[in-house]
Order: C-alpha cells, then sequence, then structure tokens
C-alpha cells in the first residue's frame, strides 16, 4: 500500500511547522505501507496545485494531509467545508473572506479515513471542522479532486507543542490503520 503524507511550510511568523517536523522523521516504510512525503506550502492556491501535480503523477492509494494546530493531541479531521474565510493571511500574503473554494462544488467533504478506528489506536480525538484556512481548502480540494477514484484522505492536525519524535511516533499508528 503506498501512502502520501503532507505536511505544510512554517507560516504566520513560526520558525517552524510541526506538520513538517513530524513527516520528515517518518520512515520511508512502516509495516507494509511505503511511506512518500510531500511538503506543501502554506497557500490556498500553491498547496492544492502542488499536491494535484504529484496525485496526477503518482497513484497512491491514501494520502494523509497534515497540519499544525494549537491542541494537546493529534486530531483527526472529520468535515472540509467549501469555504475560506480566515483575517491571517497565508504564505503568498492571500487573505480570503466568505471564498468559495470550488464554485459549483458541494457543501462539504467527509473525510474518506477511518476515523474511529484511528482514534482507538492512536492518542488522537476527532474534530468536527478543519477550520476555514489552508489546512481546510487543501483538505476540501483534495477530497473533491479524489471524489469517486477509491483513493481514502483526510486530515490530521498535529499539536504545535510537544517533541516532534512523540507526534510521529502516533502518526505512525494512524499510518497502521489505513
Amino acid at each position: 500500500m503506498d501512502i502520501l503524507v503532507t505536511a505544510f511550510t512554517p507560516f504566520g511568523g513560526m520558525e517552524k511547522n510541526m506538520s513538517s517536523a513530524v513527516m520528515n522523521i517518518l520512515p520511508d516504510e512502516i509495516g507494509d505501507k511505503r511511506v512518500s512525503k510531500l511538503l506543501i506550502p502554506t497557500s490556498y492556491e500553491r498547496a492544492f496545485n502542488e499536491l494535484h501535480r504529484y496525485l496526477s503523477e503518482h497513484r497512491v492509494d491514501a494520502v494523509l494531509l497534515t497540519g499544525q494546530a494549537g491542541r494537546s493531541k493529534l486530531t483527526v479531521e472529520r468535515i472540509a467545508i467549501n469555504i475560506g474565510d480566515e483575517a491571517m493571511a497565508d504564505n503568498d500574503g492571500v487573505v480570503y473572506c466568505d471564498h468559495v473554494l470550488v464554485p459549483d462544488g458541494p457543501a462539504a467533504y467527509f473525510s474518506t479515513l477511518p476515523i474511529k478506528r484511528i482514534c482507538e489506536a492512536a492518542d488522537c480525538a476527532v474534530s468536527n471542522s478543519a477550520g476555514t484556512y489552508a489546512c481546510n481548502c487543501v483538505m476540501y480540494k483534495t477530497l473533491h479532486f479524489l471524489d469517486g477514484s477509491g483513493v481514502n484522505c483526510g486530515f490530521i492536525h498535529i499539536p504545535s507543542s510537544g517533541s516532534a519524535e512523540k507526534w510521529a511516533d502516533e502518526l505512525k499508528k494512524v499510518i497502521n490503520c489505513l
């Protein structure tokens, strides 16, 4: 099984993004799963454009999108909505206010990951909203692109504090559930 794990670059003046720190220490194989890694910019447009290019050129069985949030444990996002709306600019200086991500797209997509099984296996919780910043944007656009393809996809927020090694160990448990 081929799994693509993505992570974001730092944003908002931060020096690091925990998602990229965790992704960088993941091994290339976890059990019987091959893990590919893709660092994407914290940009509403460029993040999905780079991911789209990768998915158009490579066959994967699952996509595990990751980002950073100020939470105490991993959170598996259940829903991505078709809206961008955040006062903070992305790394390209773009601010979305009530911006429809995919014209004529559905209002929302649900993660296709086994959320409950993941939460039983790893130290994580379910979150019912990926927010309205770049994380939600890339989750929504990726689920829209993959809709009907049979490729499972979802998003996990990684705490911004704590040790990258600890969160990588928990993310390995998530990957084992896929």
